[in-house]
């Protein structure tokens, strides 16, 4: 886990984002010594600016989400720039018993970089399936002009991954915030690239913009040509009372449900989302259809399906911040009808957010 004690309020928004990554991290093996690497400087970030938002596509492509740089990069991952760790014994979901992959996360991260723990920030987290490893997005710093890495899990041991040296391509994401306007307590451009997903040759971009209807979500095919599909979007906020444009997209997940593809999305305060993968179109401006309202006063860390070896059921997992997990049949996300929008304020729980399972509390994903 991750121990940060002096965190500043003017990056709250990365503080929440980098629990999801801490959660993975802290729960799986006791760990072993370091690895000689982390008495290394760290260098190599290549042409990262930044390092965000991560996802995985095919062929062992990694999408990195650079905020200061307004672009993603996609590296070609090598042979030898992944270690399997198919022999690192991992928790016992039956009874959700944990292992700790990295004991002092914080500390070795700190130790890694030479700075101290409160200077580090974790912006995200992903694992490489095949392998399974864990890649996490690393910045030394708390302001704009941090310094950014990736950083890998070998065997309880922090390596850094050079990306100097790997097969590399980006795209821009256009329509930039201005850095100086503010959206609550945080800076617009904080939320410019808030998460990637790869799906069937395009990753899928959310965030906000300097657009009228600041929420937008990108397509973009992969490899990466001329091509980008620009969507606004936006939602009824039940614990808000009001039509929402500016709040972006958190976390989301896109799914194939009675053969339609979907992209379900957690708003903050919880709000889960779905939008048709056909509306979704460049120039579209989509209004997304609420079917559950989860739990007001909190931030989604995560987002994944997993098969209950118990009941063989597919659910949804959706993991967050200040409260145990969610868990949401599979089957219920393409029938679930939308809440009502133009109401009055209703802090609920509402639609599927009022028959979730919750998961025990050290489940929660911080």
């Amino acid at each position: 886990m991750i121990a940060d004690r002096s965190a500043s309020s003017s990056y709250a928004r990365r503080e929440v984002l980098r629990l999801a990554a801490a959660s993975a991290v802290g729960a799986a093996l006791p760990g072993r010594a370091m690895a000689a690497s982390e008495s290394a400087p760290p260098g190599g970030a290549g042409p990262l600016r930044s390092a965000g938002a991560l996802a995985f596509g095919t062929d062992n492509v990694l999408f990195v989400g650079d905020i200061t740089g307004s672009a993603v990069h996609a590296f070609a991952l090598r042979p030898t720039d992944v270690t399997s760790q198919s022999d690192v014994e991992l928790g016992n979901f039956h009874n959700f018993e944990g292992r700790d992959l990295v004991r002092g996360l914080d500390q070795k991260l700190a130790a890694l970089f030479g700075a101290t723990y409160d200077r580090i920030v974790v912006n995200d987290m992903v694992v490489h399936q095949p392998s399974q490893q864990i890649f996490i997005s690393v910045e030394r710093g708390r302001s704009m002009d941090a310094l950014p890495a990736l950083v890998k899990v070998n065997h309880g041991g922090l390596e850094v991954l050079q990306l100097d040296d790997i097969p590399h391509s980006q795209v821009g994401i256009p329509n930039e915030p201005d850095p100086a306007a503010m959206l609550e307590f945080d800076t617009q451009q904080s939320f410019a690239i808030t998460d990637i997903k790869y799906y069937n040759g395009e990753i899928f971009v959310t965030g906000v913009s300097n657009q009228r209807f600041a929420s937008t979500l990108h397509r973009i095919p992969y490899p990466f040509n001329s091509q980008t599909a620009t969507s606004t979007v936006e939602i009824w906020h039940p614990v808000h009372g009001e039509f929402e444009t500016r709040a972006p997209i958190i976390r989301q997940l896109i799914k194939e449900l009675q053969g339609e593809p979907y992209l379900f999305a957690v708003y903050g305060c919880t709000p889960l989302v779905r939008f048709p993968l056909t509306a979704l179109k460049d120039g579209a401006h989509v209004r997304g259809d609420v079917i559950g309202e989860l739990g007001y006063g909190a931030n989604p860390l995560d987002m994944v399906t997993f098969a209950d070896p118990f009941d063989q059921k597919e659910y949804l997992l959706v993991t967050i911040d200040t409260r145990s997990a969610s868990r949401i049949a599979v089957v219920d996300l393409a029938t679930a009808k939308p809440e009502p929008t133009g109401g009055a304020i209703d802090f609920g729980p509402g639609g599927l957010g009022r028959t979730q399972g919750l998961l025990p509390r050290h489940c929660r994903g911080n």
